[in-house]
Parts: structure tokens; sequence; C-alpha cells
């Protein structure tokens, strides 16, 4: 995002000595203190040390030693931080002789937060290039935001750049023992979970982390809202209860990030690395919800108006049996039985093939839009931009002269890469084949009238290698270059939802997968509990980041609690709300006509937002309660993910943020039974089961 930078500024000098004689025509003596004003920042400067306030935070820098110090409330939560870089060599700012502050090196500006001030700190040593880490303060916000750059005499390149470093004292939360440390994976793909680890542990997060108290909720949340470039890593380490060092950097790539290469090096006289989100928060969920919206207004994110889509999806039950005689008979049943029966919005419903929609002819693909259409319904579409499936490298690509051998992406050493990532080999985004084979399959689906596209396995296209554009150095730039292209040429003419793809960059879709495959089991790598693990963690995405979570296509199953336990995962996760049984079969038809008609739960959907954990110390396991506030309107989710023992749920209102002490009306969903609780509400669930309820 560009921001226009002000130099202008304001200061107040205040002084320790006086003037010795102003009669004699002296000049003024520079004072031993000085504190200047920048907006509702005040910068105080002492001898060895320089203080930064903006009312919400404080940042003390010790120009002694290069270390910084982050308070909120006047107490320290986070400390020991600086800056390093590696090229031949690393160099950490704290080794170098000089830390300086100076008002030459601050600005103010306004951007999409808000009106700020830029403070550099300028760490410099004989022949060494210079580190200057900068700070983003803004008028009245409990976070701030910083990034590092290295300013050489001569090009030099670097893979590693941590803005933020601690080996020691990193967080300071408070005295409680149960702490966590959220880990966030960097993509969606391999049915990965999201891990709240006891903060007494070591691990790396990607993007996005948080360290905090689950029970008062006290939280440090820090995170990139910079994808262009890096990778970013939060490496850390805890012991006594408090996460104690910490690193921050552009740079990560591991099998984590799915890559077997080491990240790609940047270079030139001036570099920069992420920039990275830092608050202090009463509430850590508050801080991962701002967290997502800094990246929406650093980066943007794709408007929607056309509501909650409601649908079908091949994939669920139909999968490599896909045919125009099935999908057009889905689209005819669906339109007969529950169209018109509350499974819809705004109208509308999407009848979407997924994969194996090329068993279907040129011809039958254009009847199968048209049929769709007829049916007043909308037609979805599935594709893998990053991918090529095949072995044969002389196989040309599609809408192009080039050979698949040409755009398939080479190692660093350069080989190829191989099929060991998902069975497909990584197709490279920056070369003209990949664009031109986008041109051909993007302008077919445009020329045929769909509606909507799922676009999957796009986390191929972020990987570490070489890249046919001599400009893209690293795996997400060149993601970033085939997103936007993929994008453009769709030009808005579909909803598109991602699915195996990075958290970030976000910008390129209306939605995206929260978690890997769901189908209908309750509990498993591919179940309603594996998907509610990345809603329990990865809720703040939605709303934010993304228009809408994306559940997945439901899948029902024979067992009528099971099958209601994942249509109200689906309800509550933000979302797109497909089913993905196979309605064409007598037996599957009357469960999705029982389940997927009811208005009253349908109506929690057609709202589009993922609903809170109530507690944040699961582990990689899902949450069990969940909760949704809209206007003066609560809605609670509970969930026994047993298939054999039946469990007793008691949820604190007040622990769930209502009020402990007002009496609520509670209606279940999906009975409509009507009963009040008042500071607990106490619900027995059976195997299997789950209970969605409004209280008002």
């Amino acid at each position: 995002m560009k921001k226009t930078i002000k130099t202008a500024f304001r200061f107040v000098m205040v002084t320790a000595l006086l003037w010795t004689s102003v009669i004699g025509g002296l000049p003024p003596q520079k004072a031993s203190a000085a504190v200047y004003t920048y907006n509702q920042t005040t910068v105080d400067d002492v001898a060895g040390s320089t203080t930064i306030t903006n009312g919400a935070l404080k940042i003390v820098y010790n120009k002694s030693n290069g270390l910084a110090d982050y308070y909120w409330s006047n107490v320290k939560k986070a400390g020991g931080m600086y800056s390093e870089f590696a090229t031949t060599a690393t160099f950490k700012s704290k080794d170098y002789t000089s830390h300086t502050f100076s008002t030459a090196n601050v600005a103010t500006f306004n951007d999409g937060f808000g009106t700020g001030t830029r403070i550099t700190f300028v760490n410099t040593a004989s022949g060494k290039a210079d580190i200057r880490q900068n700070y983003y303060i803004y008028d009245g916000k409990p976070f701030f935001l910083t990034d590092t750059q290295v300013v050489s005499g001569t090009a030099i390149s670097s893979n590693y750049m941590a803005p933020l470093k601690s080996d020691s004292g990193a967080t300071s939360i408070n005295s409680s023992a149960n702490k966590r440390a959220l880990n966030v994976p960097f993509d969606n793909d391999k049915w990965v979970r999201y891990d709240a680890k006891p903060a007494n542990s070591s691990s790396v997060s990607y993007e996005a982390f948080a360290t905090y108290d689950n029970d008062s909720r006290n939280g440090l949340v820090l995170g990139s809202i910079s994808h262009d470039v890096w990778k970013t890593g939060i490496w850390y380490y805890g012991t006594g209860n408090n996460v104690t060092e910490m690193q921050v950097y552009g740079g990560v790539a591991n099998s984590n990030t799915r890559d077997v290469d080491t990240h790609g090096k940047i270079t030139g006289t001036s570099l920069w690395s992420p920039k990275i989100f830092v608050g202090y928060y009463a509430d850590w969920r508050t801080g991962m919800e701002e967290y997502g919206q800094a990246n929406a207004t650093q980066n943007g994110a794709m408007s929607w108006s056309g509501g909650v889509p409601f649908g079908w999806n091949s994939w669920g039950s139909v999968q490599t049996n896909l045919n125009y005689n099935n999908a057009v008979a889905t689209s005819n049943w669906i339109k007969n039985n529950i169209q018109n029966n509350n499974f819809s919005n705004n109208n509308t419903v999407y009848i979407n093939l997924d994969s194996y929609w090329d068993n279907l002819s040129d011809t039958e693909l254009t009847n199968y839009v048209n049929a769709v259409h007829a049916n007043g319904q909308k037609a979805g579409i599935y594709w893998a931009p990053f991918v090529y499936w095949g072995d044969d490298m002389n196989q040309a690509v599609e809408g192009s002269s080039y050979k698949y051998g040409d755009i398939v992406l080479k190692k660093f050493n350069g080989t190829r890469w191989d099929k060991s990532l998902d069975g497909a080999y990584p197709v490279d985004p920056t070369h003209p084949g990949s664009k031109q084979r986008i041109n051909y399959f993007i302008d077919k689906f445009k020329s045929k009238g769909f509606d909507y596209i799922k676009l999957d396995f796009l986390t191929h296209g972020s990987l570490e290698g070489i890249h046919y554009d001599n400009a893209v150095n690293t795996g997400i730039q060149a993601y970033n270059q085939g997103m936007a292209y993929v994008r453009d040429r769709i030009a808005g003419s579909m909803f598109i939802s991602l699915s195996i793809a990075p958290l970030f960059p976000s910008q390129y879709g209306h939605a995206r997968r929260i978690s890997c495959d769901v189908y209908g089991d309750l509990n498993g790598d591919v179940s309603t509990e594996y998907l509610l693990n990345s809603l329990s963690y990865g809720w703040w995405q939605n709303g934010t980041v993304y228009k809408y979570t994306d559940p997945d296509h439901m899948v029902l199953k024979s067992n009528i609690e099971e099958a209601r336990s994942r249509v109200n995962s689906g309800v509550i996760a933000g979302t797109v709300f497909l089913n993905g049984n196979d309605v064409t079969n007598t037996a599957q038809q009357a469960i999705v006509s029982q389940l997927m008609t009811n208005n009253a739960v349908n109506s929690v959907a057609r709202l589009g937002k993922a609903f809170r954990a109530v507690e944040g110390n699961t582990g990689t396991a899902a949450a069990d309660a969940f909760v949704l506030q809209d206007g003066s309107i609560y809605y609670i989710a509970l969930f026994n993910f047993s298939t054999s023992a039946s469990k007793n749920m008691s949820v604190s209102l007040s622990r769930a943020g209502l009020n402990g002490s007002q009496t609520y009306t509670v209606t279940d969903l999906w009975t409509g039974a009507v009963t009040t609780a008042q500071g607990t509400l106490s619900v027995a669930l059976q195997p299997y089961q789950s209970k969605l309820v409004k209280l008002n």
C-alpha cells in the first residue's frame, strides 16, 4: 500500500540546562533530554534511551545495546528485541557499535490504519551494512508495525531477515500456568492442524503467532502483514510458562511450507524485511481479529455483495463418477425439492462441478451451464492453475506453443521438481506458457457462463525454485504474480474460492477453505472435529482477509446426529454452504431434505460469520463450544465428539461473552424447543450429538 509521508513535524524541547547568557548572544545549548511530539505520539530522547508512547503502548529503545522493550499499560510485555539479517555471515543490530535516534529519521503520515508516525533507529558499524529499524506508531492504537531495512554501499543478497529477535525475556504475559503459544499452519494441505501448544514448548508458526493466558485471555499477537516477497516464520522457545526466546523472520522454507529448496534470495543495496504487526490485548482473540483486519487494510481484500453461496459440490460423493447426466439430475433434484424450501440465499443456489469435470465433453459443459441457469441456479467449476498431473513433458500446453516440460518448476540445482507434493508437478506461475494456459481455461469457463470457480492446489505456485521471470527470486513473489494474473483474467465474473492454498497472500479470493478436505465423519483427519480445530484457531480470517471461510462440502452420513453435527460445523464456520451428497441416490435424498431445509438454522449460515471458540487451550483438538454475537442476539454451538459416550456440558455465559446475571430465552434452532438460562447454559449431549441454540 502506498503511503504519503509528510516530513514536517513539530517538537517541544524540554531542557535541563539554561542558556548561559541570552544578552551575550550565546546560542542555546543542546538539551540533556528532549521530548518531541508527532501527532499523538511522543518521543522522549535521553542520553541512553529513547521512549516512544502513543497513549496505548510504549517502546523503550536502549541506545547503548540496541535492544527494545515493549510496554502496554506501562507494564513490559515483550523485550530484548533486536534485528538480524544474513548474507554470507549473520549480522545482529545489537552487536553494532552505534544505535541512534535522530529527528531527521522521523516522518508523519496518514494511511489506511490512520494517522501515524514512523520512527527509525539506525545501527551502524565499521565495514558493515547499516541496519535501520522502523517503527510505525498509530494514534491511539494498541498495536504498532515494524520492519527492518538493510542499506549497503554495494549490492548484497539475503534469504533471511529478522526484524524481531529476542534471546531472552521475549514475552512476559503474567504468572498464570495456563499459557499457550498458537502455531498457525502455512497452508491447509495434508490435513494440517492448528496447535495451541503450552507456552513451555518450541516450534515454528507461519505468518501469524499469538501467546496468551487462556484464563484471563490476555495475550500478545504478532505476524506479518506484507506477503509480497517473503514467507515469514515465527520461531519461539518457552520456559517458565512464558515464551522466552523469539525469532520473527522472512525466509522460512521447509516441509511445512512444502519446500525442498531454501528460501530464495533478494539482492540489492537496500533490502527490506517483512512488515510485522505487534499488539497486546486483554483478549487475544480480539487481537487476532485486528491482525486479520490489518492484513486486509495493508493488502486489500476481495469484496463480495452476493451473500453466502448456498449449493452443492460434486467431489463430496460423486467424485470421479461425475458425468453430464448426474450433474443435470442433481440440478433438477435440488430445484424441485429443496431450492424453494429454505435452501437458498437471495434466491440463489450454486451447482458446482469439482475435479473430473472434464469427464463432460465441451458440448456437455455448455449444455450443463444452460440447464443450471434454466433452473434459476448458478454454475460452478474447478481448476488447479499451478499443477500438471501428467507425466509427458512433451505434451502441449493448452492455448500455447510450449510443452509441459517448459513450464514445470525447476529446483535451484536446475532439475525439475518431482510429483512428491500431492502427486503433481508444480508449474512456474511466471512462465508465459503458464499464463497462456490460464487464458485458455479461464476464458473457456467465462465463455460458457460459469459463475463460481474453486481454485485448488495453489501452494504449488508458491514453491521456491528457478522461475522464468528473472525479476522473481522467491516463491511468494511468483505466487503473487500468478494469482494476480488469474484474478485479473477472471475480472470479477466469478465467485472465487481458494482450496489448497497458503493462508497469505489473501487478496485473490472471496473465500478460502479454512481446512483441508472434510467429509461426513465426526472424528479423524477428514472430519467435523478436524474442521472445527481450524475454526477454533483460524476463525479470525472470516470477514477480514476473506469474505467467507469455506468449511468444504457437507457430506451427510446416515447417522442423523453425525450428519447434523456436520451441518452445524458448516453453519458456524464462516461459510460457503455446500452440500456434498449424491442426491441422485434416494437414500441420500431423504437426509439432505431433512437437514438442509431448516430455515432457522440456514438463517444463521446466511449471516456468513464465523463463531469464536469459548476456550483456546485445546492443542491440536477442536474446541467443543463456540459463540457468535449478532447484534443483541447470541448463538452458541456445542459438540460432543465422542461416538460412544454421552456428555453433559455447562458453559459459563459470562465466559462466553454474555451477561452472566441476565436471564436469556434459549431456543434450540433444530427443534424449536424453548428454555431459559441464567449464568450457565447446561446441555446434555448424546454420542455424535451437537446443539445450535439462540439466546436473547
